[in-house]
């Protein structure tokens, strides 16, 4: 297969770019990405709900999830840092397509003594094995214990990785030994205001190790 090749790239060094610059390409060009709708409990036991896009899993023995949240302008940590560290607890909620909208609201910054799943009327279940709430209407939840707290760059950035101790699947989208993706139907971040379905499923088969004379 040919391809075509071109050099007419805008190129950019990251020295002479500044944080929200850098911030909006990365967000813009790293996509689409999962969403972590997270609950924590405060100390207070205020009920924290917020979603984060900065999330991935990151180890299998044991299971493992990590987050990075930022802080706030002011350089205060946000509500779902501060209980993750205070309680070492967390639960990750798949953010779903039917839940777009509440899952966006809950992003709005909202005062430490408020709960936003009390305010937006999001239905909780007990934690099985952490002591923080799940989302009921999620298909599946992961109940975390906190692992480490990595800070990264010059401060601004925390790498929150908890282990899975628990994992909650509604049985529409798990029948005992596989994950039916498309039916959880989740959804993705993209740069700025937007967001993304699954959209076209692509299958391809893992390759086989070529053959290659030595």
């Amino acid at each position: 297969m040919t391809q075509a090749i071109h050099e007419n790239f805008t190129s950019l060094p990251t020295s002479e770019l500044s944080a929200s610059m850098a911030y909006k390409l990365l967000t813009g060009v790293v996509v689409p990405r999962p969403v972590a709708w997270i609950t924590t409990l405060g100390q207070n036991g205020v009920v924290n709900v917020a979603p984060f896009s900065s999330y991935n899993y990151v180890c299998d023995t044991p299971p493992m999830l990590a987050v990075n949240i930022a802080g706030q302008d002011d350089g205060a940590l946000k509500d779902t840092a501060r209980n993750i560290r205070e309680t070492g607890e967390f639960v990750v909620n798949v953010a779903t397509r039917a839940v777009l909208d509440l899952m966006n609201a809950s992003s709005a910054l909202y005062p430490s003594h408020a709960s936003e799943a009390e305010h937006l009327g999001i239905a909780t279940l007990p934690g099985r094995l952490v002591k923080v709430p799940r989302v009921a209407i999620s298909p599946v939840q992961m109940e975390c214990r906190l692992a480490h707290i990595v800070p990264l760059g010059t401060g601004t950035n925390t790498l929150y990785i908890g282990e899975v101790v628990m994992f909650h699947l509604d049985p529409a989208v798990y029948d005992g030994n596989h994950v039916n993706s498309v039916a959880i139907d989740p959804i993705a971040r993209l740069g700025g205001p937007f967001y993304a379905a699954l959209g076209e499923i692509l299958k391809r088969p893992r390759p086989t190790v070529p053959q290659i004379d030595p």
